[in-house]
């Protein structure tokens, strides 16, 4: 069993969404998702803190002082301790997340239809995702049909409350959050469990306007680099780039080359950039899509991974994170600096000979 959606976690959409999860592990429902909706497929339950103890030796259990234990009521009946916190954590409930989004787009004016919401990693986690617009935010981008997302998440395992907008291309549903110009502060909206999170919470309608801007970004991005021509080789190379910067940044040196297990990610992207769903290996945009794609549904999260650990891993665990790292690779032209192109080309060269 996934350790990410659990058997008493729920992943519900609306017939006829647009937003369709390749997992394969939703739940539809024939009525929008309202609040009252929300609560009938259980994806709303109270979060309490309450006492933590501990047992010692035979003697009673003794209160921990300044801890407590986060806890909630699963579907099945049964209690589920979720953290571990301070005295000072603050919860945002599931159903606070709900209703400050509502509020928050009266407050722009513009259309949404929820498109999807659940719970994640036994009811520690909880999203919503919103499309913004006509035809569920749907855009095209290089003659590919997108569809846009707002995603709203919070956690009850020492994460904070989030929001992100993220694009999904409809040919191979893969995902990429919309941040790939690294301007992060313009386009992802955070709130720690601490303090008064109401206030914090009603900034979302500012943050929400700042969305839009930020996908005529994502669009001018997407069409530079499909201008960007290139071949396989090309690829592999500037793939090559991404891993040899990420290992430079944990203090590898790579004397002796890569790893195995780096090499065939590295060969595993190139692949999908020439002939995953979509792409031809043409342009810097095919690198993009062969790294979405293994990042979403291949290799990159888990050969062996259940589907519900990859589904969590590609929208919001390390795979999302190394999309969005090697989008910026691509867009901020990284890849072309020429110290950067010569450790790449000796690095594959020892590893080839390793």
């Amino acid at each position: 069993m996934s350790h990410n959606i659990t058997e008493i976690d729920t992943v519900l959409r609306p017939e006829g969404s647009k937003y369709i999860t390749w997992h394969g592990l939703d739940q539809t429902t024939p009525l929008p998702i309202t609040m009252q909706v929300a609560k009938d497929y259980d994806l709303l339950p109270t979060v309490e803190k309450t006492p933590l103890f501990i047992e010692v030796d035979t003697r009673a259990p003794l209160m921990v002082p300044n801890f407590r234990a986060l806890t909630t009521v699963a579907k099945n009946g049964a209690k589920q301790t979720l953290d571990v916190v301070t005295d000072r954590y603050s919860i945002i409930q599931n159903e606070d997340v709900f209703r400050t989004m509502s509020e928050a787009f009266k407050g722009t004016g513009l259309d949404y239809t929820l498109s999807c919401i659940g719970t994640l990693g036994g009811l520690k986690k909880f999203f919503i995702s919103i499309a913004v617009g006509d035809d569920n935010g749907g855009f095209m981008v290089n003659g590919d049909k997108f569809h846009s997302n707002l995603n709203f998440i919070t956690s009850h395992d020492g994460g904070s409350f989030l929001a992100h907008d993220s694009q999904t291309r409809v040919v191979c549903q893969n995902t990429l959050r919309a941040s790939v110009n690294g301007k992060k502060k313009n386009v992802d909206f955070k709130i720690r469990h601490k303090g008064d999170t109401a206030a914090k919470c009603a900034d979302l309608s500012r943050y929400l306007n700042d969305v839009f801007t930020s996908r005529e970004v994502f669009i001018e991005q997407m069409e530079t680099l499909a201008a960007v021509k290139v071949n396989a080789s090309d690829i592999r190379q500037v793939v090559g780039g991404f891993f040899v910067t990420e290992a430079f940044k944990r203090g590898e040196r790579l004397e002796e080359g890569f790893k195995t297990r780096s090499l065939n990610m590295i060969d595993g992207i190139t692949d999908l950039s020439v002939s995953g769903r979509g792409n031809s290996g043409q342009s810097l945009y095919d690198a993009l899509n062969g790294a979405t794609e293994f990042w979403t549904s291949g290799d990159g999260v888990g050969r062996t991974a259940s589907a519900g650990k990859k589904a969590y891993s590609s929208e919001f665990g390390t795979a999302a994170a190394n999309k969005e790292k090697f989008a910026h690779h691509l867009t901020s032209e990284a890849f072309k600096s020429t110290s950067l192109e010569e450790d790449t080309r000796r690095i594959l060269a020892a590893s080839l000979n390793g």
